[in-house]
């Protein structure tokens, strides 16, 4: 009776102050006097020696007037959700016969030992109970099995999924040798009609990986190049840190203290720059037609069937290859305290899932369970891609000209800001950064609306899509009109300007909201208008860079190193998350999170992602590309009188 009456006055008491919790902040001696949010012992000693490692998450309550004081004072830090972790909850990582040198009754479980034990350190050092409420695993040591979590993965027999993954490695290897064997000693006039047995060489791969991307009078678009490599390293050191929370923190405080300046918010929503890789893919796409449109009629099924062929071959034998090496042989290449939680359980969620990314529909089937998270974009970029296509071939019928398409683009684009307005009105859902906040990572977005209804569904991306296919309309509406920047100054000074408004936006615009969890109504609008106000700002400095405007990034981003960085960037997408995670699973301690780590571990992680992404490119991604090329030309030869030279086939790019 009288906890119930402590934990009632407690509940009351916080209920009372919670308008002022949003921005209650406490000393350090206050903070580091809470219990230890994240802690590990030592974990390879631990099981070697059979002493029972278990790993899980409690929830504390009080016990007693003075433990009630902190545990309020405990909610009144953690109100604020947005910026801050729930410091009601442990996570541990204890080895039972050290820490808890009392073995459990005969026929015992782990498990319970795990419970007893970190309830009796937390009575004896705060005064609070704590109450078992997520295991990730117990295990007992060699030979001693696992309770209540998978075992690890590397010791148990290899299955058919593995084995088929290891022989398909050495039929590509093997194909690779037999290919450029041929490519250096096949005769030039034997090579009529064998160029599909050329497509794995390494040597061709290679030349095609470093090859000088043409060049179009009319639209120079080599800055795409410049743009693609510095948008994937914005995305790669977000998920450096993102993984950095997700995983145990050695001082969150740090993370909680510095989530409001100016440089976090900008790296916590670089994400943003993902509409870009929207815009780009559907700005490629329009472009593509509108010029072949300029030459001859477009046949509807025909184009639309060679274009979505072309972007499959593109896409899916690389990503279905790391999908399938993320379900077989991820979870054996490490181990450690966090292995089986982070990397092991995700191994099992790609085992389960792998047929959605298949059919690209991984981020709406199964929406909550994630596998190679990243793979969201291309699920839901192909979505949006049918979408766009289907779109902008009956725009190229008929009388459609882009003056024409502009009206009804615009007005598709102010429907789908509509829809998403009613829906993150109605759904309570919130912007980018409140979406990251630290609790909702480290459940990897489970549950989370906003994640699966705004960040990764194609309704979602939709506007950004759009704005793709009005930049190209745009675009191609100025050429026929002959429009010449140079004559129009508040064109060049509008789109030299657009491109750090809208740096500044992704910065600053979560400053709208103020602190602390957000009032509904500008909560949902931000979330629908940050990434069309984003894509609108990079939109404008795209349109002015293609027309000519000069500007220090334009000529930047135009370099032609760019181009073979571009072309990994793809599998650098693919891989680095799993590379990344795999680092921070492996490590036996908590991590350690601030500015210096997170530049030299973004390095370093970006750096490896790119170098593993070469010999994905030269075994899977470029070969088959060269391989439908060739079989398409074996089949388009026949039909091609022989003074005519029509044997490139043009790619869809992809982002």
């Amino acid at each position: 009776m009288a906890r119930a009456l402590t934990l009632l006055l407690a509940a009351l008491a916080a209920a009372a102050a919670q308008d002022d919790d949003f921005g209650f902040h406490i000393s350090d001696a206050e903070y580091y006097t809470m219990p230890k949010l994240f802690a590990l012992d030592e974990y390879r000693g631990c099981v070697a020696r059979g002493l029972g490692y278990c790993v899980g998450s409690f929830d504390l309550s009080p016990r007693g007037a003075e433990a009630a004081q902190m545990f309020q004072l405990m909610q009144r830090y953690s109100a604020n959700w947005v910026d801050r972790f729930n410091h009601m909850r442990l996570h541990r990582g204890v080895c039972l016969a050290r820490r808890c040198p009392r073995p459990p009754a005969a026929g015992g479980r782990l498990e319970d030992w795990f419970a007893d034990c970190v309830n009796a350190t937390t009575m004896a050092d705060y005064n609070m109970s704590a109450t078992l409420t997520t295991l990730e695993y117990c295990r007992g040591g060699e030979g001693a099995g696992d309770e209540g979590g998978a075992g690890e993965e590397h010791r148990a027999p290899l299955g058919a999924s593995e084995r088929a993954a290891a022989a398909l490695a050495a039929a590509l290897l093997a194909l690779a040798a037999v290919s450029t064997t041929l490519d250096l000693t096949l005769p030039d006039h034997n090579r009529k009609g064998m160029q599909w047995a050329l497509s794995w060489s390494v040597v061709g791969c290679w030349r095609a990986l470093l090859a000088t991307p043409p060049v179009s009078k009319e639209s120079d678009l080599r800055m795409f190049d410049g743009v693609r490599v510095i948008c994937m390293f914005c995305v790669i050191i977000e998920h450096v840190c993102w993984l950095a929370t997700l995983s145990y923190s050695s001082d969150p405080r740090y993370t909680e203290e510095k989530r409001r300046e100016t440089d976090v918010m900008l790296m916590t929503n670089s994400t943003l720059v993902v509409q870009i890789f929207f815009m780009m893919s559907t700005f490629l796409l329009a472009h593509k037609l509108l010029r072949a449109r300029r030459r001859a009629a477009l046949p509807l099924w025909g184009t639309f069937s060679q274009t979505m062929l072309n972007r499959i071959i593109r896409i899916s034998p690389t990503y279905w290859a790391v999908v399938w090496f993320a379900a077989s042989w991820w979870a054996r290449l490490g181990s450690g305290p966090l292995w089986t939680p982070l990397v092991g359980a995700e191994a099992a969620v790609c085992r389960h899932k792998w047929w959605t990314h298949l059919l690209y529909l991984n981020n709406v089937v199964y929406p909550d369970d994630k596998c190679l998270i990243q793979t969201w974009y291309l699920a839901a970029d192909m979505q949006v891609y049918v979408l766009c296509l289907a779109l902008t071939l009956v725009l190229t019928r008929g009388s459609w000209g882009p003056r024409r398409a502009l009206p009804l683009l615009a007005g598709c684009l102010a429907l789908s800001l509509a829809v998403l307005a009613a829906l993150a009105y109605a759904w309570r859902l919130v912007p980018t950064f409140v979406m990251h906040r630290p609790e909702c990572i480290r459940r990897a977005y489970h549950g989370e609306a906003s994640f699966n209804v705004l960040y990764q569904s194609p309704l979602g991306n939709v506007p950004g899509a759009l704005a793709g296919l009005v930049l190209a309309h745009t675009h191609h509406l100025l050429l026929d009109r002959g429009f010449k920047a140079e004559e129009h100054p508040w064109f060049r000074w509008s789109s030299l300007a657009a491109f750090p408004l809208a740096v500044l936006w992704a910065a600053l615009s979560p400053r709208l909201l103020g602190a602390g969890p957000p009032p509904r109504a500008a909560a949902a609008a931000l979330a629908v208008l940050e990434r069309p106000v984003f894509a609108l700002g990079m939109g404008v400095a795209m349109l002015g860079a293609l027309h000519g405007v000069r500007s220090p990034w334009r000529s930047g981003l135009s370099w032609a190193g760019w181009a073979p960085l571009a072309r990994l960037s793809f599998a650098a997408l693919l891989l680095h998350m799993p590379i990344n995670k795999s680092v921070v699973a492996s490590r036996l301690q908590p991590k350690q999170l601030d500015r210096f780590t997170a530049v030299f571990e973004w390095c370093g992680v970006a750096a490896i992602s790119y170098l593993a992404a070469v010999p994905l490119a030269l075994l899977v991604e470029i070969p088959a590309q060269r391989l439908h090329a060739a079989l398409t030309r074996a089949r388009a030869a026949p039909r091609v009188q022989p003074e005519t030279n029509n044997n490139t086939v043009e790619k869809t790019p992809h982002t």
